[in-house]
């Protein structure tokens, strides 16, 4: 279990697990929440499950998490991180098994190139086609 004092506070609502905690880090690790929040986060796994994002091959920058994380399989639930290709690796821990929330992998044959002039009526089309939100609003219903 990782304590409070292991983070390091970066303001009111950001606190960081610095990438010298655990040798095999290749970056820092950052959670998004209140004070409050962070005592109730700390007392399940998601932190060690961050830490441990933090050492997949190919991750940018930081392990994020956001203030909804709570332990997941693997990657921890409100868990983001960016890899670059190709050295990065694709996590189906971080897409998720379990509720569904809209997050998709896709493969393609297409390059960034490619689809760079059309990114505008892409995340329209995706915005269209992959539930989002809650409520009555959305075309798919639970």
């Amino acid at each position: 279990m990782i304590s409070k004092e292991i983070l390091k506070k970066i303001s009111d609502v950001l606190w960081e697990i610095p990438k010298s905690f655990r040798d095999d880090m290749r970056v820092p690790a950052r959670v998004y929440a209140s004070e409050k929040m962070l005592n109730d986060i700390i007392s399940d796994r998601s932190l060690e499950q961050l830490v441990n994002v933090a050492t997949l091959f190919g991750i940018q920058e930081k392990a994020l998490a956001m203030p909804d994380i709570h332990e997941g399989y693997g990657f921890p639930i409100g868990g983001v991180a960016a890899m670059e290709y190709p050295d990065g690796i694709i996590s189906t821990g971080g897409i998720g098994y379990d509720i569904n929330c809209g997050v998709r992998l896709l493969k393609s044959e297409l390059s960034f190139k490619d689809v760079e002039k059309h990114l505008e009526s892409l995340a329209r089309e995706i915005y269209h086609w992959v539930p989002s939100g809650v409520g009555r609003g959305g075309a798919t219903k639970t």
